[in-house]
């Protein structure tokens, strides 16, 4: 996912299903586009980078005609404003644990388009999603944006985003689809339900957010699904996309970062306070993504994952990668081949 200043980006996963999906449903998709001014010619070009802001305005709108925020994609619906009920009676939880134990309670009451359940195996958190009817989602849309929900939902209370040990799909793997860049880690196919796995430790993490947040949160959806980072579009998603496009030449220092983003770095630094974040937190989040990819591949020793995300020194990026995850790199790395 990229941006610049005004504009953040995502690769074409999603748009030329939602215009067939809008036309198999009825719908007037060239309408759907024109309102959220994209033109229809972009749905088969793969390589086209699409506006959040157009992409997300393509799903409301089929969630608003529909009154479905399944999309007509699952043996029941999911009702128009389900998802937001959701955060109302889960926002409150002390933990994220509590939250996802509540959400899934909450979702197996008001709709049968799939069993939700969250379990513990093996050091491992399991959100699991067992679609009544997967023949219904032959385009795997309503799969994906409910990964995509969850997934945010999720790294939205904790304010961090989660980084997957691994997903499990319930059909073959798509050859059409870069599932590689979407689910940077363990992805299995043919599985018996939807699911995401990250590290139990995260189900004891602090929920951070309140109904007033949630409120704003959910106001901004479904744009904050497509985001790769919780609340991205801020003064610290600029950063992350100029220590993104450096990462293999060398991270620049506070001063050359304040710079390329045109303020001073007393600025910049407030700006990051003010978003409860720092320079150095945005560039560990980035490392510790980057080192949980590479650590999750085969025949990449740690030493080399140590380089790759700017350590010059093993231990030293072993201690970092404890302090990021609470785990060591080998412990994640057995954790990650359990999956």
């Amino acid at each position: 996912m990229s941006h610049d200043r005004q504009t953040l980006t995502t690769p074409n996963h999603y748009i030329g299903r939602l215009y067939r999906l809008a036309r198999e449903k009825g719908l007037d998709a060239d309408s759907l586009f024109k309102r959220a001014n994209l033109d229809p010619g972009v749905i088969e070009d793969l390589y086209v980078e699409i506006e959040i802001e157009k992409l997300a305005g393509i799903v409301e709108g089929i969630w608003d005609l529909l009154q479905d925020e399944a999309m007509g994609l699952a043996s029941s619906p999911l009702p128009a404003g389900a998802f937001f009920m959701m955060g109302r009676a889960t926002v409150h939880e002390a933990t994220l644990g509590k939250v996802l134990q509540l959400a899934c309670r909450f979702y197996n009451m008001v709709s049968d388009a799939y069993e939700m359940t969250l379990s513990e195996v093996d050091n491992t958190a399991v959100l699991a999603f067992k679609l009544a009817d997967t023949s219904l989602d032959e385009s795997h849309l309503f799969s994906d944006m409910t990964l995509l929900a969850w997934h945010s939902y999720a790294s939205w209370l904790i304010q961090e985003r989660i980084p997957l040990v691994a997903v499990h799909f319930p059909y073959a793997e798509p050859q059409q689809h870069d599932y590689a860049k979407l689910y940077p880690c363990k992805r299995l196919f043919n599985q018996d339900a939807l699911k995401l796995v990250f590290s139990q430790s995260y189900l004891a993490r602090q929920n951070v957010q309140s109904l007033d947040a949630l409120k704003a949160y959910m106001k901004r959806c479904p744009i904050e699904l497509f985001l790769k980072q919780p609340g991205e579009i801020s003064v610290a998603s600029d950063l992350r996309a100029l220590l993104n496009r450096s990462f293999g030449t060398g991270f620049p220092d506070i001063d050359e970062a304040a710079k390329s983003l045109h303020m001073s770095r007393r600025t910049l630094i407030r700006k990051l306070e003010k978003e409860g974040t720092s320079f150095q937190q945005v560039k560990d989040l980035m490392r510790q993504d980057r080192a949980s990819y590479w650590l999750s591949q085969e025949g990449i020793s740690i030493a080399a994952v140590a380089e790759k995300v700017g350590f010059s020194d093993a231990a030293v990026f072993a201690r970092a990668f404890r302090r990021w995850t609470g785990l060591s790199p080998t412990d994640y790395r057995a954790l990650h081949a359990r999956v």
